[in-house]
C-alpha cells in the first residue's frame, strides 16, 4: 500500500525484559508501475511562409501525461510550444506555430513526460514556403519620341526574385523587357524601352 517513486524511511525496534533497541535508519525508494510515455515525431503539415502544423502521436503508457514541441533552426531548437497535458489517452497530437520566416528549414520534436520519465521523438524538419515578391508600377519618366524610362518599387520578401517590365499599345502588352534577377533587395528598378512609336 505505498506511495509509488516515494522514498521511505524504516528501522527494526527490538526489545525484551532489559530494554528496547533501535537501529540505524536506512531507506529505500519505490518504483513507479507508470512507464514513460512513447512518443513519436511525425512529418509537419499545413506549412504556410510563417507557420505549420507540428504532429506527433504519444501514448502515455497508464501515467497522466504532459507534451510539448521544441523547435527551431538547429536540432538545439530554442524555442518551445505551450504544454498541454493529454491525461492517459494514446493518439495523434498537434499544435501549430507561428511567427516563422519565410523560405526557412525548421527543426522540430514531440517532448513527452510523466511520472514513469521524459521521452523524446526523433529529429525532424520542414521547410517554409516562400511567399510571393510585392510589385508596384510606377509612372514612366525620361520619355521621348521613341523611348520611355520604366520604373517600378519591387519587394522580394525574402526570396532571390526576377523581374522584368511587359508593355504595348494595349493591356494585353505584347512587348518584354530583359529579364534580370535582383536578388532579395527591395527598391526602385527601372529600365528603358526603346524603339516607340512618336505619339
Amino acid at each position: 500500500g505505498l506511495s509509488q517513486n516515494t522514498t521511505y524511511h524504516f528501522r527494526i525496534v527490538a526489545y525484551n525484559s532489559s530494554g528496547t533497541t533501535y537501529s540505524s535508519d536506512m531507506t529505500f525508494t519505490t518504483t513507479s508501475s507508470v512507464s514513460a510515455p512513447s512518443a513519436t515525431t511525425q512529418a509537419a503539415s499545413s506549412i504556410t511562409s510563417s507557420s505549420a502544423q507540428l504532429n506527433s502521436y504519444v501514448n502515455p503508457n497508464g501515467g497522466s501525461t504532459t507534451i510539448y514541441f521544441q523547435y527551431g533552426l538547429t536540432s538545439s531548437y530554442g524555442n518551445s510550444s505551450t504544454s498541454g497535458n493529454i491525461g492517459t489517452s494514446a493518439g495523434n497530437y498537434g499544435t501549430t506555430v507561428s511567427g516563422l520566416s519565410a523560405n526557412t528549414t525548421y527543426h522540430f520534436r514531440i517532448v513527452a513526460y510523466n511520472s514513469g520519465g521524459t521521452s523524446y521523438g526523433s529529429d525532424m524538419t520542414f521547410t517554409t514556403s516562400g511567399t510571393a515578391p510585392s510589385a508596384t508600377t510606377q509612372a514612366a519618366t525620361a520619355i521621348t519620341a521613341s523611348s520611355a524610362q520604366l520604373n517600378s518599387y519591387v519587394n522580394p520578401n525574402g526570396g532571390s526574385t526576377t523581374i522584368y517590365f511587359q508593355y504595348g499599345l494595349t493591356t494585353s502588352y505584347g512587348y518584354t523587357t530583359t529579364s534580370g534577377n535582383i536578388g532579395t533587395s527591395a527598391g526602385n528598378y527601372g529600365t528603358t524601352a526603346s524603339g516607340l512609336s512618336a505619339n
